[in-house]
C-alpha cells in the first residue's frame, strides 16, 4: 500500500457484499483500504460487469486519474501479485496530461463502517483506483 500512496492515489475496493460482511472481511485480511458495498449492483453492472452463475462483481480494477478519466483498465486481476501490478499500472496509464480517454462514471458507495465514497469528490485531489473483486472470502 505505501507504494500506491506514493503516487498520491486512492484504493477503493468494492463488491456486491453488504457492509457487514465487508467489516468481517476487513478485520481478518487488513487490507489497508476501503471496502466499498455495491448491494443494489448499480456500480458493478456500470463498472465491472456481473458473474449471473455467481451473483458477484467480475474481478476488475479500474484506474481513475485526478480529472476524472479513465487510464487504465485491468480485467485479468491476478491476486498474488496484484499490488505490484497496480503500481506499475498507475505509473504507466497517469504519468502525463491528458490526451484521450473517456470520463469515469460517478458512483457512490459505502464502506465496511458505513462511510459514503463519491467518486467525484476526488476529482481534481488524487488519483482512484477502483478494484473490484467477485465476493468476499473468495479464493484468488
Amino acid at each position: 500500500m505505501s507504494q500506491i500512496q506514493g503516487t498520491d492515489t486512492v484504493v477503493l475496493g468494492i463488491s456486491v457484499d453488504d457492509e457487514a460482511s465487508h467489516k468481517k472481511f476487513q478485520e481478518e485480511e487488513r487490507f489497508g483500504f476501503p471496502l466499498l458495498a455495491d448491494t443494489e449492483f448499480a456500480v458493478s453492472k456500470t463498472y465491472s460487469g456481473i458473474m449471473e452463475r455467481f451473483q458477484a462483481s467480475n474481478r476488475s480494477t479500474f484506474v481513475i486519474d485526478k480529472a476524472g478519466y479513465i487510464r487504465a483498465i485491468d480485467r485479468d486481476v491476478n491476486t498474488q501479485t496484484h499490488g505490484a501490478d497496480l503500481v506499475e499500472l498507475i505509473e504507466e496509464s497517469v504519468p502525463g496530461p491528458i490526451e484521450v480517454g473517456q470520463p469515469a462514471p460517478d458512483m457512490i458507495a459505502s464502506d465496511e463502517n458505513g462511510k459514503t465514497y463519491q467518486l467525484s469528490s476526488f476529482k481534481g485531489k488524487k488519483n482512484v483506483v477502483i478494484a473490484f473483486y467477485p465476493k468476499d472470502f473468495t479464493g484468488g
